[in-house]
């Protein structure tokens, strides 16, 4: 049995077909959703599943990974900056990329030209910070399986601003080995406990997030 979510205004069915998890847009009429839900799940029933085009719309998308990271403890904090993240970045697609809808349409070329956006805004640590989250939350697509490729993984990461270098902890020899084996961030800000994701940079032998910095 699928199910129907409301995010906003607008209505989401989800369902499984082929072991394979669907959504699809139902627009802001329950009784529309209700309609569309069951007529797909009469296609699976009667064998049509391969006729069912297989998507995710991005503020659905956005809502399950904020979920996914709640269910994996993230902090309220860390929590927030993800959201705030995401917020910005569903911005500049909507301005920039009106027609834009779905997950799969995000290409390497529309992260580069979002990344050229954060250069003329932010810092080169707020940059260098919503780049390396948005390539968590992009990831978070290819365990679903509604894409196969990060468009956000081969972006170039800003030269960071040269800082005071503290002495080398146990935790922070642990970080910097975490972190080469591809880790994201996000991933280790759980691992570490560590209450804003933000603060994460600094184990990449980076300077910290002050509070001026912050724009999420």
């Amino acid at each position: 049995m699928g199910q129907i979510r409301k995010i906003n205004d607008v209505y989401y069915i989800e369902f499984y077909a082929r072991g394979l998890l669907y959504s699809q847009v139902a627009g802001q009429d329950l009784e529309t959703a209700q309609q569309l839900l069951a007529d797909v799940e009469e296609k699976i029933a009667g064998g049509e599943a391969l006729t069912i085009p297989r998507y995710i719309e991005l503020p659905d998308f956005f809502e399950r990974f904020i979920v996914e990271a709640r269910a994996q403890g993230l902090t309220t904090k860390g929590i927030s900056r993800l959201a705030g993240t995401i917020k910005h970045f569903s911005s500049f697609i909507a301005r920039s990329y009106p027609k834009l809808h779905q997950l799969s349409q995000l290409t390497p070329a529309i992260m580069e030209s979002y990344k050229d956006y954060l250069v003329k805004s932010q810092s080169a640590k707020v940059a260098n910070l919503t780049i390396l989250l948005i390539r968590d939350v992009l990831e978070f697509g290819i365990k679903l399986g509604f894409i196969n490729d990060n468009p956000c993984l081969h972006l170039r990461l800003l030269p960071w601003p040269q800082g005071a270098r503290r002495k080398p902890t146990a935790r922070y020899v642990k970080a910097k080995q975490l972190l080469s084996q591809g880790i994201g961030i996000t991933k280790l800000a759980l691992l570490l406990k560590i209450t804003d994701i933000s603060r994460v940079i600094y184990f990449g032998g980076l300077i910290p997030l002050s509070r001026e910095d912050m724009y999420v």
